[in-house]
């Protein structure tokens, strides 16, 4: 399998399949099933403005992407999607004076995430947390995962 894509990287999946052909597949297989529902729910979150599933579908989208050798798309992308969700969820957050006492609890755990990052990250994060920077994300990451997947599909027919 070590032929040359645009978008996807086997390597790593063959080494923790140990090269073991029926596991890639599997592996394959899970991927382009979870694609669509990662882009429905992506979508989903931003036009309901639902930051707390935004931010969970981009983290847990990040991984499976990186398993596909898209470590751009996830460490980068993905994981700036994430931040800038939870960066309007804080907002959101702040800016309701009833919050019960999980709400409370949200946003100091998330307050505490968002500021161990360095301080030119934080302030990338508050210079990028809009929408329309979103859906830039989310369109890039449907375009990659549409060119990722074809290629994945050849993959399963060799």
């Amino acid at each position: 399998m070590s032929a040359v894509y645009k978008e996807i990287d086997l390597s790593y999946l063959e080494s923790i399949a140990d090269g073991d052909r029926e596991i890639i597949n599997e592996l394959i297989t899970i991927f382009l099933d979870q694609i669509p529902e990662f882009s429905e729910g992506l979508d989903h979150g931003l036009n309901n403005r639902d930051w707390r599933i935004l931010a969970a579908i981009a983290h847990k989208a990040k991984s499976s992407v990186i398993s596909m050798g898209m470590n751009t798309l996830g460490n980068i992308d993905l994981k700036n999607l994430e931040l800038i969700a939870k960066s309007l969820r804080v907002n959101e957050l702040q800016n309701n004076p009833a919050l019960n006492e999980k709400e409370q609890e949200e946003l100091r755990r998330t307050l505490h995430s968002l500021g161990s990052y360095p301080p030119e990250k934080q302030k990338w994060i508050r210079e990028n947390s809009n929408e329309e920077i979103m859906r830039s994300i989310i369109n890039n990451f449907k375009s990659k995962c549409d060119i990722a997947c074809n290629e994945l599909r050849s993959v399963l027919v060799k």
